[in-house]
């Protein structure tokens, strides 16, 4: 399925654009105060095989926002015409665990640093399914998001070895030309919840947080605090222009990865990802807070 801009349904448009003290021609939620199930369960279904064949992009771009509770009722209630959530097995909200490596903190300097030429690499489980799979993801030159990943039965390698290693090393010298030469081990483990809309926008929450250590406490993020991350072929898809009707502009600092280190007080905190590390601190409901503001 194409995404284009000019998909946005009049009740979308005119709720965005509907001048001062006028109400939208079309209101379609109330303003009774939803748990985000009862948001969720609003849109129509979608299974994961009819999923996987209009949305399946390896090579994409990826735009980040991060909103509160009203926003995300907001997107949601613009975009319901538009979008279907992914359903299986009668359930929206699914649980996912990710351990990331890093070594020294390379990967996260990288990104810091803003370089060009930068990647992730973890290990997603997909918890309610107990699939569980190696994902390398890496940024290009024009800023596409080329992803590969692999089948695998470790959560958390001491050291990333064997089909891993050769996948790892494959596309990070396929993809930048040069020899990969990293010496990566787990660093974070990142839970959270997600809801999927197609095509394509993936809705994260409670988020939390727990180092790679012995007997380290978990941080918990609570619900106002959300990441909403659309991917499309041009960077430019549906949710985008909705965002952007609603005055809400991307998130370049919200990596999970990054937030989790900077939080847990492992990496320096006066750089750029401060101010969203700020917002998802004043949204902690347990655990140790490491960050000082």
């Amino acid at each position: 399925m194409k995404i284009t801009t000019n998909k946005i349904t009049n009740s979308a448009i005119e709720s965005v654009q509907a001048d001062k003290g006028k109400q939208p021609k079309l209101k379609i939620f109330d303003d009774t105060k939803k748990t985000l199930t009862e948001l969720f369960d609003q849109f129509a279904p979608i299974s994961l095989e009819d999923t996987n064949k209009s949305a399946k992009m390896l090579k994409r771009f990826d735009n980040k926002y991060v909103v509160d509770r009203d926003q995300f009722e907001e997107f949601l209630s613009l975009t319901l015409e538009d979008f279907k959530v992914l359903e299986i097995k009668k359930t929206r909200q699914f649980s996912y665990t990710s351990c990331y490596y890093d070594g020294d903190y390379r990967c996260y300097f990288d990104h810091l640093q803003g370089k060009r030429r930068r990647f992730k690499v973890r290990t997603r489980e997909y918890v309610d399914s107990g699939l569980m799979f190696f994902e390398v993801k890496l940024k290009g030159l024009r800023g596409q998001t080329d992803k590969h990943r692999i089948s695998t039965g470790k959560f958390s390698a001491e050291t990333i070895v064997g089909e891993e290693l050769k996948l790892l090393t494959a596309a990070y010298e396929e993809n930048y030309k040069v020899d990969y030469a990293y010496n990566l081990k787990p660093a974070l483990i990142v839970d959270y919840r997600r809801c999927t809309l197609v095509v394509r926008v993936t809705i994260d929450f409670s988020l939390a947080f727990t180092p790679f250590k012995a007997d380290e406490e978990k941080i918990q993020i609570g619900e106002n605090f959300i990441i909403i991350e659309t991917k499309s072929s041009n960077g430019k898809g549906l949710a985008d222009e909705v965002m952007k009707r609603m005055g809400i502009r991307q998130a370049s600092k919200c990596s999970k990865y990054c937030l989790g280190v900077n939080l847990l007080g492992e990496v320096r905190q006066t750089n750029s990802f401060l101010p969203m590390v700020k917002r998802i601190s004043e949204n902690i409901i347990s655990g140790t807070r490491l960050f000082k503001s």
